[in-house]
């Protein structure tokens, strides 16, 4: 088995739990290594610290997958994590119908993503080691959780190319289906597998539920980046008057406006199909102000290098959304960029408040992903979504 070597913060790192080795932290490397090759990570003394998959040609070149040297990396080894992960979810926070399975690295099984919506689950692989393996998981899946019909391999994303791999969307294993109907708080939601991610943005349903409660009757709600409703239909269940959403896929607000009818609120929701900046430009334009803006725009920093740029973009969106706030009402924003900490998107939120003229209280505890999207405490890669309730006054 080929052998890679690691400097010493890669080596501090994984001792503390880390489970990714980067090629900038990699001192040499023994053999050939092959995109998907399981290889053993060793600190520059030669100190056994792991085995996993290799990529050369990726910036991530090892995603381990055990600290043990006699653990074989197999089947059974899937099988038995990805039990643990359900059984997690199920056991110790609560979750029946639709859940993250499996979160990556932070359940010990780097390059996977497990979403579940009732009897379906959706499938997605970031490594070209876990590709090897996809029959194994998918029929792991299946044994793991019975009631689990299909698994739908939703292979798509930078991700996979940064890998090197094919971009695949179809049913894996199971029966052919596509969609199903999950319940969220009091919103229900169409699933479609051949949506956007693994068919539904899970990490921020408890931020949706949330906003139920700042919900008296008779709002007047925007929620800007609405992908198919989310935020939106939440306000409008909990009875807000008038929401707008407003998203760029003509396809995502088409969801949007069933999920509206699926829970009767077609009546207060008028859909936007736009560039987020020209909708909110031209409603400041109109002169119209919203009781509660929501901000949940895509993640605009994809890299460290781009991180200058990205908060330019998060400040204007934010700086646009906050005009858009009556005095008095509330802004819930978010960022799902892994690079942009918290620190750096309150400092982002705060500049662009002064400039909107703006004073911010927070509402909530700093909020994140669902907690079926476990941090890894060791691990700064498994963290990565903010999101802020704010209640904005004018400066006067």
């Amino acid at each position: 088995m080929s052998k890679v070597y690691v400097d010493a913060q890669a080596y501090r790192a994984i001792e503390k739990g880390a489970m990714i080795v980067f090629k900038k932290g990699v001192v040499r490397t023994e053999g050939e290594i092959k995109p998907g090759d399981i290889v053993e990570v060793y600190s520059r003394g030669g100190k056994f610290l792991g085995k996993g998959f290799a990529n050369p040609n990726s910036n991530i070149m090892v995603r381990l997958v055990t600290k043990e040297k006699d653990v074989e990396i197999n089947k059974e080894l899937f099988k038995e994590r990805i039990r643990k992960a359900n059984e997690y979810r199920k056991k110790v926070l609560g979750y029946d119908k639709a859940y993250r399975m499996v979160y990556g690295e932070a359940d010990y099984l780097p390059g996977l993503i497990v979403d579940r919506f009732n009897d379906i689950a959706s499938l997605q692989i970031s490594s070209a080691g876990m590709e090897r393996f996809k029959l194994d998981v998918a029929e792991a899946i299946l044994e793991v959780e019975p009631e689990i019909e299909t698994v739908f391999e939703k292979n798509t994303g930078r991700s996979r190319r940064r890998e090197g791999l094919p971009e695949i969307e179809r049913v894996l294993l199971g029966k052919e289906k596509y969609r199903t109907i999950i319940e969220e708080g009091r919103a229900k939601f169409i699933v479609d597998m051949r949506g956007q991610k693994t068919g539904f943005f899970l990490d921020q349903r408890e931020n949706r539920i949330a906003l139920e409660k700042y919900i008296k009757g008779g709002e007047k709600v925007l929620d800007v980046f609405t992908y198919t409703g989310g935020f939106a239909i939440h306000a409008a269940v909990a009875g807000a008057e008038k929401v707008i959403a407003v998203d760029k896929s003509p396809s995502a607000i088409e969801q949007a406006k069933e999920n509206a009818k699926l829970n009767g609120v077609e009546d207060k929701m008028e859909f936007v199909v736009g560039s987020a900046f020209e909708v909110m430009e031209k409603l400041q334009k109109k002169g119209e102000k919203f009781d509660i803006v929501v901000l949940d725009p895509p993640a605009f920093v994809q890299h460290e290098k781009d991180l200058k740029r990205g908060l330019r973009a998060y400040f204007n969106v934010n700086y646009q959304g906050l005009k858009l706030v009556k005095d008095g009402g509330i802004l819930v924003t978010a960022s799902c960029s892994q690079h942009v900490d918290m620190q750096m998107f309150k400092d982002m939120v705060i500049a662009a408040a002064a400039k909107a003229g703006k004073f911010l209280k927070l509402l909530e505890p700093y909020r994140t992903q669902a907690p079926d999207h476990p941090i890894l405490m060791a691990s700064k890669d498994t963290e990565y979504l903010k999101c802020l309730f704010l209640y904005v006054e004018d400066m006067k």
